[in-house]
């Protein structure tokens, strides 16, 4: 390469033995990589995105809301407050059944059994409590992590508890006995937890944005991704166990294909971090909410946005849907506990609209998902830094970063670029990228659907950098 010089670049951030070279920089520009938007929803759904206030407010002055969950039967409402104060309602007539200092800090995660008799509180005081739902008794007292447990889950047989901690642990729990099964080590701190509904898959997310899938059975890990690009707030999977939706730090909603674990949709309308994510039990509706207080409801098929509800003061922390369809609980730091009727697509939009959406499937070249395995980024890294760093012919003579959004296929062909700033702009013609755009253009087969995103920076000193746009993990 002449002009331009070519340093070894590993991201402090990353623990691979590989180094690697280059900065790049993917998003949601040129072909529209990120995801599939199949619909128009102008054309087969005229959906207005409106604003409600709450049906009810159940419950006021509660300190920060960090957790609520609703009984299998949809009777009854629990939630854990930064105060560690559990408080349990019946949701026939809002009357609190039961007001249990729980915990010496903050709970941050609850979850019901199956059977609706048990409630499972964890805390930033490293324990987990387990409690008769009937009484308001504890039951038993699970100490084994060394740091804050950020998130608990029940499996649907309602036979193990797992648990994830900011010590970087997830530990399995029998329910009955109160004893460990299984422990297994994370790169990061753990945030989120869920199970899948048929209890064969545990999915986490941590600190540094990486979600990993694992099979129950065999303790084989199943996917890593590069999910978000700083800390996961919520993981849920949808009720039919086709999808795992995250929110994150970033501001998205991301939507997963569970048995691929390919990128599916992003949902991009929170302003601030997405700390709560919800599927109605029809696997058809998607809330999320977040720091900007906003909850916002999504077809998860036709990506409408179908509803804005606004009412909370401040962060929406937990989201849970009523197993009836109808009704929505969020809990928020503004210190309350609302109840929202909501609606989805009837069953005769909903099939309209996949319908169509299989119809536009067929008729055109669909981009569906993003490589997000740290393998093939690795690889795709290289190559694409290789491809630039050979084809540079000129010194560079601009006054600022130059900074790219590049997308590349399987292959490693340039598929799109797109100048991020002005600069990048203004001396495009003097970087090699159009040249290798049209130069691959030919080597690209249409029919592919997988492509890794990339963000590419060239300095005016001459330094060439390429990454993921999500950042190594």
């Amino acid at each position: 390469m002449i002009g331009l010089k070519s340093i070894l670049y590993t991201p402090f951030w990353r623990k691979y033995s590989t180094t690697l070279v280059l900065t790049i920089v993917t998003g949601t520009g040129g072909l529209g990589l990120w995801h599939s938007r199949l619909i128009s929803t102008n054309n087969f759904l005229q959906k207005t995105q409106t604003k409600t206030q709450p049906e009810k407010t159940i419950a006021q002055n509660l300190g920060w809301v960090y957790t609520v969950a609703i009984t299998p039967d949809g009777q009854t409402l629990a939630s854990g407050s930064y105060g560690g104060v559990i408080k349990i309602w019946n949701l026939n007539n809002n009357q609190l059944l039961h007001n249990i200092n729980a915990h010496a800090d903050a709970i941050e995660s609850i979850a019901i059994t199956p059977d609706g008799k048990i409630l499972a509180s964890s805390s930033w005081d490293n324990r987990i409590k387990l409690w008769d739902l009937t009484n308001g008794t504890l039951i038993q007292t699970l100490a084994d992590h060394i740091d804050d447990v950020k998130a608990i889950a029940i499996s649907p047989d309602g036979q193990t508890l797992a648990s994830g901690s900011y010590d970087g642990m997830i530990k399995l729990w029998n329910l009955k006995t109160g004893s460990i099964e299984s422990s297994f080590q994370h790169s990061a701190p753990i945030t989120a937890l869920a199970f899948s509904p048929d209890g064969k898959i545990l999915a986490s997310g941590s600190q540094n944005g990486q979600i990993k899938t694992l099979q129950l059975h065999t303790g084989k890990q199943l996917h890593s991704l590069a999910a978000h690009t700083n800390r996961i707030w919520a993981i849920a999977f949808s009720p039919d166990g086709k999808f795992l939706a995250s929110g994150g730090t970033d501001r998205t909603v991301k939507l997963w294909q569970v048995d691929t674990g390919q990128l599916q949709s992003i949902f991009e309308e929170h302003s601030q971090a997405v700390l709560s994510v919800a599927f109605n039990s029809d696997s058809k509706t998607l809330a999320s909410g977040g720091y900007d207080r906003n909850i916002h409801l999504w077809e998860i098929y036709t990506e409408e946005l179908l509803e804005t509800l606004t009412g909370h003061s401040q962060a929406v922390w937990s989201l849970q849907f009523n197993p009836d369809r109808k009704t929505l609980a969020s809990g928020s730091a503004d210190g309350t506990i609302k109840l929202w009727s909501v609606s989805g697509l009837s069953s005769h939009e909903l099939e309209n609209a996949t319908q169509a959406s299989v119809v536009k499937k067929e008729a055109e070249i669909v981009i569906v998902s993003e490589i997000t395995d740290i393998a093939k980024l690795e690889r795709l890294n290289q190559k694409l830094y290789d491809k630039i760093d050979q084809s540079w012919q000129q010194t560079p003579n601009w006054y600022e970063d130059l900074v790219f959004r590049v997308k590349v296929n399987e292959d490693g062909a340039i598929v799109s670029f797109e100048s991020i700033n002005q600069s990048a702009q203004d001396y495009t013609g003097q970087t090699p990228l159009p040249k290798l755009l049209s130069n691959t253009n030919s080597e690209i087969v249409t029919q592919k659907q997988s492509f890794a995103l990339f963000r590419v920076v060239m300095t005016p000193t001459g330094i060439l950098k390429v990454s993921p746009w999500n950042g190594w993990l």
